[in-house]
């Protein structure tokens, strides 16, 4: 016995082929439209995909736009160490505070910058933290604070250093926007009270 297609699902099989054909032909449309330039009597000048009727219209030729793809940037997204894991024994070395591209608001100019190391740190290795390029100091803790920075744009990077001085690991590069209040931003005004 040969079964017919329900009603509904042929109706709903031809909205979408109707709607799909709908938006084929829109879409091409959009690519096609023109555009035309109309001088209004009072001087005032108007652009419009319609040309009036009652007055005249200039079409106006838009070329195509050039783009270009955008590239991403290479950004280190693990550990980066000096030789491979078994010379450096270090599985993991990344900033994870701040968060790249971020915005901190410090009016104090403190930003807190926590890594994660693993395994711990070996003994007689130390981090170094490198902030715009300029060693900031070294230690032996993963959270360090940034004190009395200047306001802008800044990059940070960590390294682990042997006691001979050697890097045996690096981090992630991360870069973030401090915002402070500046002593030449203009007051806001009060509102005055009757």
């Amino acid at each position: 016995m040969l079964l017919a297609p329900e009603p509904l699902t042929i109706l709903w099989g031809m909205k979408s082929l109707i709607l799909a054909i709908c938006l084929a032909v829109a879409c091409g449309a959009v690519q096609a439209q023109k555009i035309f330039r109309v001088v209004q009597p009072d001087g005032t000048v108007e652009f419009t995909d319609v040309p009036p009727s009652n007055r005249p219209a200039e079409e106006i030729q838009v070329r195509p736009m050039n783009t270009t793809p955008a590239v991403a940037p290479a950004r280190a997204t693990s550990t980066q160490a000096a030789g491979a894991q078994g010379e450096t024994g270090y599985s993991e070395f990344r900033i994870t505070r701040p968060a790249d591209d971020e915005g901190i608001r410090s009016n104090a100019g403190s930003v807190d910058v926590d890594l994660k190391l693993a395994p711990a740190l070996r003994a007689g290795d130390k981090i170094h933290l490198i902030l715009d390029g300029q060693s900031v100091g070294g230690g032996r803790s993963t959270a360090i604070t940034l004190t009395d920075m200047d306001r802008g744009t800044h990059s940070i990077q960590a390294v682990v250093k042997n006691s001979d001085g050697k890097v045996v690991a690096r981090s992630n590069s991360v870069t973030f926007t401090l915002q402070r209040t500046s002593i030449n931003q203009p007051q806001r005004p009060r509102p005055q009270t009757n």
